[in-house]
């Protein structure tokens, strides 16, 4: 076991689960298996409404937190 790490050295380098594995345990690109499909992108006003609830919840987050702010200097002014 070195100084600088809790693992032995024989453990420092991943080792492949499986014959003809990858180490980080993707043997698609290996094996000819297609990636997974990719999601379907968010478009027109479920994309727009998305955006408008973001956008109105981080100004909710931020409105909250500047009159926390203001409340506490408020209270520790005399």
């Amino acid at each position: 076991m070195s100084i600088t790490s809790l693992t032995t050295p024989d453990q420092t380098i991943a080792q492949p689960h499986h014959p003809g594995q990858a180490a980080n345990g993707r043997a698609s690109d290996r094996m000819g298996n297609s990636p997974a499909p990719r999601p379907e992108k968010m478009r027109g006003l479920r994309l727009v409404a998305v955006w408008v609830g973001l956008t109105a919840g981080s100004w909710a987050v931020l409105g909250g937190a500047g009159y926390g702010l203001y409340t506490v200097v408020s209270s520790l002014l005399p």
